[in-house]
């Protein structure tokens, strides 16, 4: 739901990110979108990604847009 979504902003160039708050020993699932100025979304190809925490403090996630 792309009204949920979180908005990046540059961190290098072309790199985006930002940091979000995820529980400890959690696995979900997310997928980018690109949001024009005039709120046409574009959805990502392919399927949507997973991830799962650990019990650490900090995770670093690099995707590539599909």
């Amino acid at each position: 739901m792309p009204e949920h979504a979180y908005a990046q902003s540059t961190v290098a160039d072309p790199c985006w990110g930002r940091p979000a708050i995820v529980p400890k020993s959690t696995s979900f699932t997310y997928k980018y979108i690109k949001k024009d100025a005039s709120g046409t979304v574009t959805w990502e190809s392919g399927d949507n990604r997973s991830y799962t925490t650990g019990s650490g403090t900090g995770y670093s996630v690099s995707d590539t847009w599909k």
